[in-house]
């Protein structure tokens, strides 16, 4: 769907020169929920907007289904920007008009429907987004969530073949965010939507993202399933997302009740291992005890998943060999 080659853009700030993005390479699937995650500065917002040449690289190519996004002329990405809606933090809706007048603002943009086609398709869209009591409220009179629940079916009026999300729940408290991300996650599969979006929070990704990248500093800097990041992140960006400190605290505590911790593995468990008695029958088979010290659970997506710290006072290669046949990560860590 979507392919970015050797992406560079630099801005003049002050007299200097920043680079925003330093040679992106990325390829997103069609149909797939894709994150893009980093702190504040790293890069995230110029690279989804040069996705519709919002911002237009230096250097690179931005192809969208095999079309160079990069060679257009101004009529031509027009044309391809009908196919893109975009999706903001702060809304950006139009207060002088309805609920759904601001829907309908995008279809009389795109000038293709007639008035009774447009009515239909608003309906539709209010339908969709659980907004249809409020269609004729003005945004002032909103919650933040149903503000963005316009914003996302404004977005969807042209029925786009490609959705980008900026901070799309950064402005939203823990409850509202969910419910939007779960209404995303329903339109991906309801209407095979590829969504793009960026973040700086790990849980978002993890609650509804296929595949993520991790940027920093401008550059990609790992890139995978959510599961492989999230669990077994590689770049110290990474780790830092995805809130991998703990491990000092767990060191510091095997230090202190070294007798009771023993030696320190960690474990993971995805899908079907998330549910079984893993731990207490590696510990009957090697008639050793295993002592949890810090760990979660929960999901990634619509997958289970654990990880846990642990220690172990018997022999670390058997264990690694019996956890490896229950389909469970184990990894010694240094005391």
């Amino acid at each position: 769907m979507i392919e970015l080659h050797h992406l560079n853009k630099t801005y003049q700030v002050d007299g200097r020169q920043v680079t925003a993005l330093q040679d992106i390479q990325l390829q997103i699937p069609a149909g797939q929920i894709f994150g893009i995650i980093g702190r504040s500065g790293a890069g995230k917002s110029t690279l989804l907007r040069t996705l519709n040449l919002l911002e237009r690289p230096d250097q690179g190519r931005v192809l969208i289904d095999g079309i160079d996004a990069t060679a257009l002329d101004q009529a031509g990405l027009r044309t391809l920007r009908q196919q893109i809606g975009m999706v903001f933090q702060h809304f950006n809706l139009l207060a002088h008009r309805t609920v759904a007048a601001n829907i309908r603002f995008a279809l009389e943009l795109a000038g293709e429907l007639d008035a009774s086609a447009m009515a239909a398709r608003v309906a539709e869209l209010l339908a969709l987004v659980g907004l249809t009591e409020q269609a004729q409220q003005y945004p002032a009179q909103l919650s933040g969530g149903q503000k963005q629940r316009v914003g996302i079916a404004r977005a969807l009026a042209n029925q786009p073949k490609l959705l980008l999300c900026d901070e799309a729940t950064s402005a939203l408290d823990p409850q509202t965010t969910q419910a939007i991300l779960q209404l995303l996650l329903d339109i991906n599969e309801r209407l095979g939507l590829t969504i793009v979006l960026i973040t700086h929070e790990m849980a978002v990704v993890r609650a509804i993202c296929d595949r993520v990248a991790v940027i920093d500093g401008g550059s990609i800097v790992e890139q995978g399933t959510v599961v492989d990041v999230f669990l077994h992140p590689q770049h110290a960006a990474s780790r830092n997302m995805v809130a991998e400190d703990g491990h000092a605290a767990v060191l510091d505590l095997a230090g202190k009740l070294h007798s009771v911790a023993g030696k320190l593995l960690r474990l993971t468990f995805v899908d079907a291992a998330t549910y079984e008695p893993v731990i207490a029958e590696v510990g009957q088979q090697l008639a050793s005890p295993i002592n949890i010290l810090q760990g979660s659970v929960g999901r990634i997506k619509d997958r289970p998943y654990g990880q846990l710290i642990v220690g172990l006072q018997g022999d670390v290669s058997a264990a690694q060999a019996a956890f490896a046949s229950r389909g469970v990560r184990c990894e010694a860590l240094a005391a």
